[in-house]
């Protein structure tokens, strides 16, 4: 091995998911979601493309990103689905070319909960205490959030549960459990948000009662033949009074006892994405102080994804012992193939994220068809949209 590589050991150690599931390597791409599907849910061509170049980019693992688990749950009109057999058919074709070229690939199931777009008809959108995000409200004055009744929520445990069946039907290895990042989930998690006091409330494993029954429902209805990780809010900037990771190590030991496989952090909700985009540093401080403290309390891997911009980055943090393995979403979406880039000593030849986020203003312009990028050539922004983003900066 060469010295140059020699910096890359921890990093490109295989990851054990369970007894039989096996990464190449500890990196992998977060579950973006690209928004490049029809209005039904169903991927277009661009959909294959971009994720056929993924699982080419050096990754040993990834995610197909917020594939909604509820047919009236959607961040935009261009978001993936997985609600159907017709669904998890469309898909099969990409997970064969995954099996084919033995690349762990899953999906992940969500839930946009609070942050989603409310019904055109009556403007519900389903929370866990009534309480709907101020951008959602900016956007939408007709939204209203409902706290959700027992039956709704035990319907929302059944959708968890029959989209994992079909991610299972689809051919995925693995599947990770939305529940970061203000969505539904995430949203039952968080003191903010639940403040709830009967069984699905009051205290930090009671508000994982929810993710906790998600995951018994999962794995009962895969046969418990599937990965299941979770991805885990540990901090959603909103002081004391909202999550942070000190609620959460009860949480993550039963979320270890119930079968969960490995852990992702995630930090940031839509309201204070753009505090952790402006100071990546900030973010990776949170990002690696959660993960340790939360190693205190289960032996499974847990890692985190965001803030982190290249692999000699990331597998210092592993070796260090701070994340079992590091998530790359912009990184990727600026260069798909750029951890096989530097592995391979052509670090000069890819192409940096410039850190703008632009990619998340995309999702909710109505002027952007899709989630583009800045500086990557097979979807770059177009040149009035990007002008218009540099002009109007938030």
């Amino acid at each position: 091995m060469s010295a140059e590589n020699s910096r890359f050991l921890a990093a490109t150690q295989t990851l054990r998911f369970g007894a039989h599931v096996v990464a190449k390597n500890r990196m992998y791409f977060s579950s973006m979601g690209m928004d490049i599907c029809d209005e039904f849910g169903f991927p277009k061509p661009e959909f294959f493309a971009v994720y056929q170049s993924l699982m080419a980019g050096g990754c040993g693992f990834g995610f197909l990103g917020n594939a909604s688990v509820d047919a009236n749950s959607r961040y935009n009109s261009c978001g993936l689905k997985l609600t159907s057999t017709a669904h998890a058919e469309a898909l099969r074709p990409l997970f064969q070319v995954a099996h084919e070229q033995k690349f762990l690939l899953g999906v992940q199931l969500q839930h946009y909960g609070q942050q989603g777009i409310p019904s055109e008809e009556t403007g519900i959108i389903l929370s866990p205490s009534a309480i709907v995000s101020q951008l959602i409200l900016d956007q939408y004055p007709h939204a209203h959030a409902v706290a959700m009744s027992e039956v709704q929520i035990l319907r929302c445990i059944d959708q968890f549960s029959a989209a994992a069946h079909l991610a299972q039907q689809a051919g995925a290895s693995l599947i990770q459990i939305q529940a970061s990042n203000g969505y539904l989930v995430s949203s039952f998690l968080s003191p903010k948000t639940n403040q709830r006091e009967d069984d699905w409330g009051g205290t930090p494993i009671k508000r994982a009662k929810l993710l906790l029954s998600i995951v018994d429902g999962v794995r009962k209805a895969t046969g418990d033949q599937l990965a299941v990780t979770v991805r885990l809010g540990i901090n959603d900037g909103l002081g004391e009074e909202g999550q942070h990771v000190e609620l959460l190590g009860e949480v993550v030991a039963a979320l270890e006892a119930s079968g969960v496989c490995a852990i992702t952090c995630s930090v940031g909700i839509s309201e204070t994405f753009r505090f952790f985009f402006k100071d990546r540093q900030k973010a990776q401080v949170i990002s690696r102080g959660g993960c340790r403290y939360l190693k205190r309390f289960a032996r499974i891997p847990i890692g985190f994804t965001g803030s982190v911009m290249d692999v000699a980055e990331a597998s210092a943090i592993i070796e260090y012992g701070d994340a079992d393995f590091i998530g790359f979403g912009r990184a990727m979406l600026a260069d798909n193939h750029f951890i096989a880039k530097e592995l391979s000593g052509r670090k000069d030849l890819v192409k940096r994220c410039r850190g703008d986020a632009f990619c998340f203003r995309d999702k909710k312009e109505p002027m952007a068809a899709r989630v583009y990028c800045c500086v990557n050539p097979d979807y770059q922004r177009p040149e009035k949209l990007q002008q218009y983003y540099e002009e109007n900066r938030t």
